[in-house]
């Protein structure tokens, strides 16, 4: 093609045929700046495809990592709202009307820590690798760079709790009630007297002022976890969602 558009020119030029010879020339400019534009469009055309199919690729690992996250902040939060229950049971009853069985049920709920740690594999990935720029829904964009900030938040106050029971109930619980091997673990199975004398020290241990204060003081540490705790669920069930609709608008 190339020869062909030399062979013109030079047989215009011979015959002497200048303006002709220029619009020649111009046509084709004009004919190259078309393939140029035209290249570069083809080009741009495949790079935003291969932009949005990394965009639908990691909407769709995002996806996947929060509904998981969801699942396990359900679980931990569970625990949290058992120790609640826990603590209000066991300040509103007579401790001797109570099984053995329900006394340690409750003392359990109240001792048990659990927090959420969530995955982050593919969020902090997507954070850090910048790929975020990724997503073309600034709505999106923007709960996804505030998540963390609601997650050290309620994180925060799960710690909190965690660490008062670690430094209170615990060593209060060790110094001051013998823990029965057998009962506690169910290696083996116990005499009647073993139980009574089980059921007194647990009595003694729940009507003691310094337990109450103990469970006062943890249900205190625990009122934030039931604020932070929903305003973070709602905040990964939005993210949730809007990944699904943005899915399914790539998709089709």
């Amino acid at each position: 093609m190339i020869k062909i558009f030399n062979k013109m020119r030079k047989q215009l030029l011979e015959e002497n045929k200048t303006g002709r010879y220029l619009k020649y020339a111009i046509g084709e400019i004009v004919l190259v700046m078309i393939g140029i534009l035209l290249a570069l469009q083809v080009n741009n055309w495949n790079t935003n495809r291969e932009l949005k199919k990394e965009e639908l690729k990691v909407m769709h690992s995002l996806h996947q990592e929060f509904s998981q996250n969801l699942e396990k902040f359900d679980a931990v939060y569970k625990f949290h709202l058992n120790r609640k229950k826990s603590i209000e049971t066991i300040m509103s009853i007579e401790p001797e009307n109570m099984s053995l069985d329900s006394l340690l049920s409750l003392r359990a709920g109240v001792g048990a820590n659990y927090t959420f740690d969530p995955y982050q594999g593919i969020y902090n990935s997507l954070i850090n690798s910048g790929k975020i720029e990724l997503f073309s829904n600034d709505i999106l964009k923007q709960k996804i760079s505030k998540f963390q900030d609601l997650l050290s938040d309620y994180q925060e106050e799960e710690t909190g709790t965690m660490r008062f029971v670690e430094n209170n109930l615990y060593p209060f619980v060790i110094n001051n009630q013998k823990r029965n091997f057998n009962i506690v673990h169910n290696i083996k199975q116990t005499t009647e007297d073993e139980k009574i004398t089980h059921k007194k020290d647990m009595i003694k241990l729940i009507e003691s002022d310094t337990f109450e204060n103990i469970l006062t003081f943890i249900y205190g540490y625990m009122q934030d976890t039931f604020i932070e705790g929903p305003i973070l669920r709602v905040e990964m069930v939005s993210i949730i969602n809007l990944l699904e609709s943005e899915i399914i608008k790539h998709e089709n």
